[in-house]
């Protein structure tokens, strides 16, 4: 038996014949091959987010039995925890075993995406998580072809070392170090103009990405080249570092102690919380983390609102309570309470009523929506409800509506603690502010506000990170991010990527307040056409639609399906929104006033021709 997992998802199955592996039957082999072994809730939480624990866990058995019967034999072990059986031949974990045995030209070898193709936009933690290692998968490939195209310059196949350099650069456009190894190797080959050709292009793309000048290393390698000094006298070459998974996601979670000590205390209290911080301040993962540690899964909740929410009275709220619905199929409304949730989740009744009109109506679709809650959630313990600056003003009214309702209930433990999480800068809009406050001032909410990391808290998130050159830039880190965690993480990100970081902070990198610039070094790396999916998707303000883009941009399936796995590969997006919001922010500012107006327009008229 053989089991692939790079490229199309295969294995081989009795008497040898191939057989494709559905896409959560081989997230599953993935997981196990690449985190060595997890526990039936882990796997089960991952795979089945949304799922009841009783529902999650029977889908892991039945699926457990279905690839055993698909392959012919047992391939992962049924202990407490569940781990691949020995010595199973899966193409990842040879890849794995070849890299950390230096076995470049092997690893080299390798070919194809993790999971290519497979998208898990119904599972966030899973999709992060393959993200990630998508992404260490391909810095282990990279280096080792970087490694065979020194090893191949230093015997003199300079032919086939060029080759390796130019596929460097196809496999990384933004690698300093590939522009590097393609100016020395076609100055080695004779060719000074091409070499010359290839300084100049390093030099725009550096200024493009980052507004900085090439790394000294490439300035004297350009210089030596110039001068046509002889190929024994070009500076050596420098192979870069495989980033850490450690870097996208720090183990550690630094600086929150105080906060923490508030949830802590609001937890013991049971009172509503109110989290709230400036974009990339680590809101979400402050209040998951909280979340996991605090209830078991399938004990909590995560709703959220999306930007183009505002457009619509009740948009926030069709989401929310979909979401619930889908947590939680046993509890289906019946009677009035169906036909007045019809109002805002229409496929409830053949003939759905429209959104309340009047105070009247309101009142009963209120009510209506509190009965439900009570019953639907009766399971759970915490609620969070993300972005909650985008919430429309009559999904604020019925979230006031929740919290007033379900007080007494939330005290006794009766009905989910509520965490409400929303940006500083633009929670004015979202929520009834002064009555928040009052509700603050009288003790009946806590408010969590979450400033930037201190010098202490950075030093500690870089250490946790792996690389030992960045604990001792964590003065400069603080004062080229703020302290701003999400700018920390880009920020490392490039200097790593860069291969020219010698522990030493560059001084060429942009000031703080233009760390989003390199956000934007990844929408320059995307061709013109997954740009304008990009755009589309920024300018719309809401989850991802298909249909949308395909309309706008007047696109096919398959042309869609490359562009947003572009998108998927830089970063740009994940599950059904942005990577960060911060990014389609920046998407939104790239655009040109003339070609904003003319997106939103071919949106609103999509928005009328299926409203």
């Amino acid at each position: 038996m053989e089991i692939h997992i790079l490229g199309d998802a295969w294995a081989t199955g009795p008497q040898g014949k191939r057989v494709s592996l559905e896409r959560k039957k081989a997230a599953l082999l993935a997981y196990l091959a690449l985190e060595k072994s997890a526990s039936r809730s882990e796997l089960a939480d991952r795979l089945w987010p949304e799922a009841g624990e009783s529902t999650a866990r029977n889908n892991l058995r039945q699926i457990l039995k279905r690839l055993r019967g698909q392959l012919g034999q047992e391939c992962v072990e049924n202990e407490e925890r569940l781990r691949l059986c020995e010595g199973l031949p899966m193409d990842v974990l040879q890849l794995c075993a070849a890299h950390k045995a230096e076995e470049h030209a092997r690893v080299a070898s390798f070919e194809g995406e993790l999971l290519q193709g497979l998208t898990f936009d119904d599972c966030p933690d899973l999709s992060h998580w393959l993200d990630e290692w998508r992404r260490h998968l391909r810095d282990m490939r990279f280096g080792a072809m970087e490694r065979l195209v020194l090893q191949w310059e230093t015997e003199g196949q300079l032919a086939k070392a060029l080759e390796g350099a130019q596929r460097l650069r196809v496999m990384e456009p933004h690698s300093e170090n590939a522009y590097r190894h393609l100016m020395r190797l076609y100055y080695l080959k004779g060719d000074r103009a091409a070499a010359l050709e290839t300084s100049r292009q390093c030099r725009e793309m550096m200024m493009r990405e980052l507004g900085a000048l090439p790394s000294d290393e490439t300035r004297e390698l350009a210089h030596a080249i110039e001068n046509a000094e002889a190929a024994r006298q070009l500076p050596s070459p420098r192979v870069g570092p495989v980033i850490p998974l450690a870097v996208s996601r720090p183990p550690l979670l630094a600086g929150r102690e105080y906060e923490w000590g508030l949830m802590e205390d609001a937890w013991a209290a049971r009172k509503p919380m109110f989290v709230e911080g400036e974009p990339g301040i680590g809101k979400s993962r402050l209040v998951t983390e909280f979340a996991a540690a605090k209830v078991g899964k399938g004990r909590w909740l995560l709703l959220d609102a999306r930007p183009g929410d505002r457009q619509q009275a009740f948009s926030t709220h069709m989401r929310s309570l979909g979401t619930v619905l889908r947590h939680v199929p046993s509890a289906r409304p019946q009677g009035r309470v169906r036909r007045e949730l019809s109002r805002v989740i229409p496929h409830l009744e053949k003939k759905p009523l429209p959104l309340p009109s009047s105070p009247e109506e309101q009142s009963e679709f209120f009510a209506a929506v509190m009965q439900f809650l009570r019953v639907a959630l009766r399971d759970i313990e915490l609620l969070i409800f993300d972005d909650g600056q985008y919430m429309d003003d009559a999904s604020t009214a019925l979230g006031v509506r929740v919290h007033g309702e379900f007080r007494e209930e939330m005290e006794a433990g009766r009905f989910p603690l509520i965490i409400n999480v929303f940006r500083t800068s633009e929670s004015q809009d979202a929520w009834a502010r002064q009555m928040l406050q009052g509700a603050v001032s009288s003790g009946l909410v806590q408010w969590v506000p979450m400033t930037r990391l201190d010098a202490e808290a950075v030093r500690l998130m870089l250490r946790g990170m792996g690389d030992p050159r960045l604990e001792p830039i964590a003065e400069e880190m603080m004062a080229h991010t703020g302290g701003n965690p999400l700018f920390i993480v880009e920020t490392v990100r490039h200097l790593l990527r860069s291969e020219s970081f010698d522990g030493a902070f560059p001084s060429s990198l942009p000031p703080s307040g233009r760390v989003m610039a390199i956000i934007q070094q990844r929408l320059d790396s995307l061709s013109k056409e997954a740009l304008q999916v990009a755009q589309v998707f920024a300018v719309a303000r809401t989850d991802f639609d298909f249909r949308m883009v395909r309309e706008v941009l007047g696109i096919s399936t398959a042309q869609f399906e490359k562009l947003w796995q572009q998108l998927v590969e830089a970063h740009i997006v994940h599950g059904r929104w942005f990577f960060h919001d911060v990014v389609g922010e920046v998407v939104l500012a790239s655009l040109s006033e003339p070609r904003r107006e003319e997106l939103s327009a071919r949106f609103e008229d999509y928005r009328r021709r299926h409203s």
